[in-house]
């Protein structure tokens, strides 16, 4: 028995071991992978981030870069802001996507040097983003619950920027070796030149952005001579939505049409636009419902009125024009997600001349952008002729290219916001009557309750570093 035994107790120590070498293994559920392939995530990615480019410029980015204006429910026109919290989450939200591509394209079994260059891609512009629109955030702790991390310190601004031109530089290198991309791409379809002059052109945009901050003008004549950068519209970093299905439908025409009707031409816009004999103006907007107007009549409101007054402005609703019905009826076949456009792109490049940071001529590029963005929009119109115009010619003023870099703007995220907050400019954004913020164009979002209640000890040292938690506060590159 005893011998019996022995062989018993050596049979289940054997066993006991063998359980333990390949437990992992032996408990994994294979319906329930660990990790998921990057391919699987980018698109994902690109699509929530591309929709809220689009829902975006088209909620608020146009009401406080006053290319449009409400007519009902007018508190943010008026400054009444808050946190924002939903871009905050939608961003943040991402994020560990993104961060599952890098850890798949960084992992031997795994490794492609597209995918982690597309992740830090898409992770620069959402980081940029949120510092954009709040300041100092978190960023080096975030996304890093994994490690027990809950309560992530916030970031400078300063910091922030030079760790996304830093994530962006380090793209190009990736990308440019051109490894296969084996799925998921809804953006360029595994083209990876077109990835690097999106990096390229991210850069451009965020070295602008600090250019009064940083030396920036040797690295966007490099990039100039380079050509690799977004050029042409059909390189635009803009995701295009199927014209035959509902699934992942421009955001815009998903809601009410009575939500699609608060948002209504701006006297600011309009001015611009007729002052210029713009067809952009009919290709964004539409006359006016009143059936004793003139068929052709455009008309628009004045931003930032109370709820009262906006609503009976000029006579009541079918006196102000509306936004043009076909971005909700003939949606998505006319309408794409912008991320970035060639236009953006030359208009930077123009004021990097103008402002003397890089050796090019600034009227050719200006002249090319403002071309680029009447092609864009398919508008019909001789552009010699409408850049023939005293008002549009290049004159060698910033204002002249602000003006046109603002038009072209237009549902793309808050990009007119963040350049006002830089310039100033165009000029003709002006607070409205009613606003609630001492005649002040706000220059940031409120942190999110949530975050005063999970991560108190953080925001509180954010807020005291950036002169409090105020729409008022502004950031390392505005000051």
């Amino acid at each position: 028995m005893k011998k019996y035994s022995i062989i018993i107790g050596i049979g289940i120590f054997l066993f006991s071991i063998g359980c333990t070498n390949d437990f992992e293994e032996t408990n994994a559920n294979p319906n329930q992978p660990e990790q998921v392939s990057g391919d699987l995530l980018l698109s994902t990615v690109i699509s929530t981030v591309a929709n809220q480019s689009a829902q975006s410029g088209w909620s608020n980015g146009n009401i406080v870069a006053q290319l449009a204006a409400k007519i009902n429910f007018t508190g943010f026109d008026r400054y009444e802001w808050g946190s924002e919290s939903g871009l905050w989450n939608t961003y943040y939200g991402i994020l560990p996507e993104i961060d599952l591509i890098l850890l798949s394209a960084r992992a031997e079994e795994s490794k492609n040097t597209s995918y982690e260059g597309m992740a830090l891609v898409m992770r620069s512009y959402v980081y940029a983003n949120l510092t954009d629109n709040w300041g100092d955030v978190p960023f080096s702790e975030a996304v890093k619950a994994i490690n027990d991390n809950f309560t992530p310190i916030y970031d400078t601004q300063e910091a922030i920027y030079n760790g996304i031109l830093t994530d962006l530089r380090t793209a190009e290198v990736l990308l440019e070796q051109g490894q296969t991309i084996l799925g998921g791409d809804i953006l360029y379809g595994g083209n990876t030149d077109n990835w690097v002059k999106f990096a390229n052109s991210l850069r451009l945009r965020y070295l602008m952005r600090a250019s009064g901050k940083l030396d920036v003008g040797a690295e966007i004549q490099t990039i100039l001579n380079s050509g690799k950068f977004i050029a042409t519209n059909e390189d635009n970093a803009v995701m295009e939505y199927p014209a035959t299905t509902q699934i992942d439908s421009w955001p815009i025409s998903t809601g009410r049409i009575g939500g699609f009707d608060e948002r209504r031409l701006s006297e600011t816009s309009e001015g611009v636009l007729k002052q210029f004999n713009d067809n952009r103006l009919q290709r964004w907007f539409q006359p006016t419902d009143n059936p004793n107007d003139d068929p052709t009549l455009f008309a628009g409101m004045t931003n930032g009125l109370s709820e009262d007054k906006a609503s009976n402005f000029n006579g009541g609703a079918n006196n102000v024009s509306r936004i043009n019905q076909s971005f909700f009826y003939d949606s998505p076949s006319l309408v794409q997600a912008a991320i970035i456009q060639t236009a953006e792109v030359h208009f930077i490049f123009t004021e990097a001349a103008q402002r003397g940071l890089i050796s090019a001529d600034a009227e050719t590029l200006y002249n090319e952008g403002v071309r680029l963005s009447f092609e864009y929009w398919e508008v019909e119109q001789d552009v010699n002729a409408y850049l023939a115009q005293t008002e549009v010619a290049y004159n060698g003023e910033l204002e002249t290219i602000l003006t046109q870099k603002w038009l072209a703007s237009f549902l793309v995220g808050y990009e007119g916001w963040y350049d006002f907050r830089r310039t100033g400019l165009p000029s003709v954004i002006v607070p409205g009557p009613d606003n609630v913020n001492n005649d002040a164009v706000p220059v940031r979002f409120l942190y999110p309750d949530s975050e005063q209640t999970l991560n108190g000890e953080n925001y509180k040292a954010a807020v005291s570093r950036i002169g409090g938690d105020d729409i008022n506060s502004k950031g390392w590159w505005e000051e």
